[in-house]
Formats: C-alpha cells, sequence, structure tokens
C-alpha cells in the first residue's frame, strides 16, 4: 500500500512536471519565444516563459524541502511606463532589487534604475 504522506511530498514535482509538460508543448506550438529553467542546491526550481510576442511572462517558481514547499505563479504582461512605474513603485515598497523588478516587468535593470530615479525626484518614492 502506497503511503499518502509520500504522495503529498511527492506533489511539488508533479507540478514541475506539469509546467513543463506544457511549456514543450508551447514550444512545439510556437507560443513561446524565450524560456529558462533555474534550480539551486537549496530545493528552489523557477521557470520563466516569455510569450513569443514579447508581451507577456509567466514565472512559476517551486520551493521543496522537508518539511515545507511552497509554489507560485507570477504571470506579467508588459505595461505602457506609466502603469510600470507604479508598479515598479509598488515592487520596490515591497523590498524587491532593481532585478528582481526587472524579470517582474519585462524591461532592463537600467531602465528600473531610471524608473526609481523619476519616481525620487517625483517625490513619489
Amino acid at each position: 500500500m502506497e503511503n499518502k504522506n509520500n504522495m503529498l511530498v511527492e506533489q511539488p514535482k508533479y507540478n514541475i512536471v506539469n509546467t513543463l509538460n506544457s511549456l514543450s508543448k508551447a514550444i512545439e506550438e510556437g507560443v513561446v519565444s524565450k524560456y529558462q529553467i533555474t534550480q539551486d542546491g537549496e530545493g528552489r526550481t523557477t521557470i520563466q516563459i516569455d510569450s513569443s510576442d514579447g508581451e507577456n511572462r509567466i514565472i512559476n517558481s517551486h520551493h521543496d524541502l522537508e518539511g515545507y514547499n511552497s509554489s507560485s505563479t507570477i504571470k506579467i504582461k508588459k505595461q505602457p511606463i506609466n502603469k510600470r512605474r507604479e508598479i515598479v513603485k509598488q515592487l520596490r515598497q515591497d523590498g524587491l532589487t532593481q532585478t528582481e523588478i526587472a524579470k517582474r516587468t519585462m524591461v532592463s535593470q537600467k531602465t528600473i534604475a531610471n524608473d526609481i530615479q523619476y519616481l525620487k525626484e517625483s517625490k513619489s518614492l
């Protein structure tokens, strides 16, 4: 008889496999232009997928440790400058670095640095 506790521990691996299967199909259909898969030694796996038109990004993150696991999905749509700056302001207030904000807004770190400078000069940040 299979131990139900083992099924709970293995669940995040199924989520990753499902994500990779979906990614494979999207690549075959030409829906995805870029993707990046990273895994560290601390049980974290991140899959970043960009749409072929460059307008959308999905970041799936899984953190799997004995007695602890978490999964998150961030869906991102490229925004016009004023909306992006609102997002940059919120993410900066949440404590994210410029590099992390750049990843979540689909622009370069330099653009984020300029946005932050603009927000500071306009007394918005």
